[in-house]
């Protein structure tokens, strides 16, 4: 035991007291699963080393599952093998507190090898988790992740050392689209996997393989996982790669909805972004809700795409906005006076679109004007007249969008939805929502602070809200 991991358990067998070496210890394995796997949950037993009690007992709320860690402190494979009869029908993890060390390669090693393959179980040791964790890239968290969930064998050192690098090597060779090395990591891994977390390993490689062009019949693998990209799968992917390659991302996001991106949760990293921009004509919302107002003259400014309150959330200077795939999933409403008729004139005439109905709230009355055939409200007489009062406030508006479905821009709640169940590229929504819902003046409209990338092909469109930074 070489690593940090083995420092702390050498520290802990040095307390004089036997409460407290075995608190330390368990405190030590809790550490080290958390390190290689933030999200589980560690929970501590009354119990020591006893045949059937676990030790630890972990969680992923989340994912509704549990798996039990048994610390043993004789690494001896008959021993092992014995107390793995017993407890087997909860495909556990025992964790030996010393490396196997002489007996590796013994008759006896190789049938406790045998028999936690049979029972799904997992039996490691200090040296073999220090292997997992300590390298410390987004694959080999993945896989790290993935043996802590499903891991089963006899693992040690030299095992795990051995599938950190394959797993390494396979996602190189995943992104330049080699064969061999992909097929070597998944071989490693589904040697020490049961089949959910194996199948994820393979789901990953695959996506980044088809990403980068690759076809889905020439992946070498016999896992062909079709059908849509998941919420965790999508998480995978987002928190082990990084690239800047546009296209990649547009060939992730061929298959996804809104749905899939906002399961991905808040913890969505840099990457999201990416995602996002490279298919803003493809991930459509039933409405938007924006709340606050820009508050930067700056053209440095660039909003942020991120996962917020079960919605996707676009934030601003001083502002966010929410895209949702169903009406019920936006976050509840603050009441807002509305909006100046010439402001709510100006973001139209930016947005070049035709306003097909609106309603303007005065002093003492309110009035409804819509257009007829082809025309525009704006174009109106009496719309001018409207403008020209000062009282004058808009408070909602309907808007004639390039899909040719109408928008309503409610002004009251901050909302922009379509009719029944009508839904919006976010290439339209993003910019209308944004323009129309912040009380703006014409030198504060956001062309700046809300930079986003179409992802239509072949090239970005050709509008100074969609520029590249």
């Amino acid at each position: 035991m070489s690593g940090q991991f083995g420092t702390a358990l050498r520290h802990a067998l040095e307390f004089d007291s036997p409460d407290r070496r075995i608190d330390s210890l368990k405190t030590s394995v809790s550490n080290v699963l958390r390190s290689g796997d933030p999200s589980v949950r560690v929970r501590k037993t009354e119990y020591f080393n006893h045949t059937f009690v676990p030790d630890l007992v972990l969680t992923w709320p989340e994912e509704k599952r549990e798996r039990l860690v048994f610390l043993r402190t004789n690494p001896n494979p008959e021993w092992l093998a014995a107390d793995l009869k017993v407890i087997a029908s909860s495909h556990p993890i025992m964790f030996t507190l010393d490396d196997f060390g002489s007996e590796h390669g013994s008759s006896a090693h190789e049938g406790l090898m045998a028999a936690a393959k049979e029972a799904r179980a997992l039996i490691t040791e200090p040296d073999a988790i220090e292997e997992f964790v300590s390298p410390r890239t987004p694959i080999t968290a993945v896989l790290t992740h993935a043996v802590i969930r499903g891991g089963l064998g006899l693992v040690d050192e030299q095992t795990a050392r051995g599938a950190t690098e394959s797993a390494i090597a396979g996602l190189s060779a995943a992104e330049s689209l080699e064969a061999g090395p992909i097929r070597s990591a998944l071989a490693a891994a589904e040697g020490m996997l049961d089949d959910e977390q194996a199948s994820r390993l393979s789901r990953l490689y695959q996506v980044v393989w088809e990403g980068k062009g690759g076809s889905p019949e020439n992946f070498p693998s016999s896992r062909k996982l079709a059908g849509p990209i998941t919420g965790k799968d999508l998480s995978l992917i987002l928190a082990t790669l990084t690239s800047e390659d546009v296209q990649f991302w547009r060939r992730i996001g061929r298959s996804i909805g809104l749905e899939q991106v906002v399961a991905i949760g808040p913890e969505s990293g840099p990457n999201l972004g990416r995602l996002v921009q490279a298919n803003l004509d493809r991930l459509e919302a039933r409405g938007a809700r924006v709340f606050g107002q820009s508050t930067s003259d700056s053209e440095e400014q660039q909003a942020n795409w991120g996962v917020e309150k079960g919605c996707l959330a676009l934030h601003g200077d001083g502002w966010i906005a929410y895209f949702a795939a169903r009406s019920n999933e936006l976050p509840p409403s603050e009441a807002r006076r509305g909006v100046a008729v010439n402001t709510l004139i100006d973001g139209i005439r930016q947005l070049n679109v035709r306003m097909t109905d609106v309603k303007v709230q005065q002093a003492n009355f309110a009035i409804s004007i819509e257009a007829v055939g082809d025309a525009d409200v704006v174009d109106s007489p009496d719309f001018g007249q409207l403008v020209a009062r000062g009282d004058s406030v808009a408070q909602v508006a309907a808007i004639a969008m390039a899909s040719k479905r109408n928008l309503i821009a409610d002004f009251i709640t901050g909302t922009a939805m379509g009719h029944t169940n009508a839904t919006f590229p976010l290439t339209e929504l993003a910019q209308a929502a944004v323009r129309l819902l912040l009380e703006l003046s014409h030198r504060h409209v956001p062309d700046a602070d809300v930079r986003l990338v179409s992802g239509r092909d072949p090239s970005p469109v050709q509008d100074r809200l969609f520029n590249e930074p």
